[in-house]
Parts: structure tokens; sequence; C-alpha cells
């Protein structure tokens, strides 16, 4: 496996961005019409891509939140490859990263259903700042 940094929105970041898109709105059920598909709106940066066999499997991307905060976005591993650490392996680029563009602290927002998700990002750090029902903000400190 090979992880590689994009600053560019390529295709195939494009694709698994859709990727996501489609996991999460079958995920969300009745609940998918709050969900937002990808758009350039989002102002991604950089996104890393982890690779195997050449075959784009997972994505996470950084974007800046404010004054010394990034914010982990886009984080997504295929179905078929997750379990095998490459999430941690991709968190842990961004955390990278921002601690390189001069962030103290880590932004990311998610979905409390999302377990394995959560349990990742807890694991690594994060903890909860805020909730509104099954949707939750978490922070790390850097």
């Amino acid at each position: 496996m090979k992880i590689t940094h994009l600053e560019v929105i390529s295709d195939e970041v494009i694709k698994l961005f859709s990727d996501q898109d489609d996991f999460m709105i079958d995920f969300l059920g009745t609940d998918c019409a709050y969900y937002t598909r990808y758009s350039k709106n989002e102002n991604i940066k950089i996104v890393w891509l982890a690779y195997l066999d050449d075959l784009p499997i997972g994505c996470v991307a950084y974007r800046k939140k404010s004054d010394n905060v990034g914010e982990v976005k886009r984080m997504f591993i295929k179905n078929e490859y997750r379990g095998r650490g490459i999430s941690k392996l991709l968190l842990n680029m961004v955390e990278q990263y921002a601690k390189q563009c001069g962030d103290n602290k880590l932004h990311l927002s998610t979905r409390i259903t999302l377990e394995p998700a959560v349990t990742l990002y807890r694991h690594s750090g994060f903890f909860e700042t805020f909730r509104n029902g099954l949707y939750i903000e978490m922070e790390k400190k850097l």
C-alpha cells in the first residue's frame, strides 16, 4: 500500500468523494436529506489517497478551519478495505501536515452512529466538543 497527497482535486479524488457520498446517503436512510454531497465550496486544499495495487481505496482531506486550527474532512475507506489500519495511517498524515501548518488543534465533524469512525477518533486523542442529536464535533490538541 502507498499513500500519496494531492493538492489539486483529481479524478481519483472526485471518484472517492462520490463513493463516500453514496455510502453516506445509503447509511443515513431517511436522514439523507440533511447530507450534502461534495462540492468545491468545501474549499479542500489537500487530500491524501491510499492505494493498493494502484487502486485508490481510501482518502482523507485537510482544510484550514481558523487560525491555528485545521479540519479533518472526507475520511473514507472503501468497505472491502476497512479494518486494516488504513484510516489510522491517513489520519496520522493529516495530523503531521496540520502541525507543519502551525495548527495546535484539529477539528472534525461526524455522526455518533458512525461507530467505527468515532472509535478511531477517540483512540487517536479526539474528544467530543459539541453534540446535537446524532451529530457530533470533535477536537484534538496537537
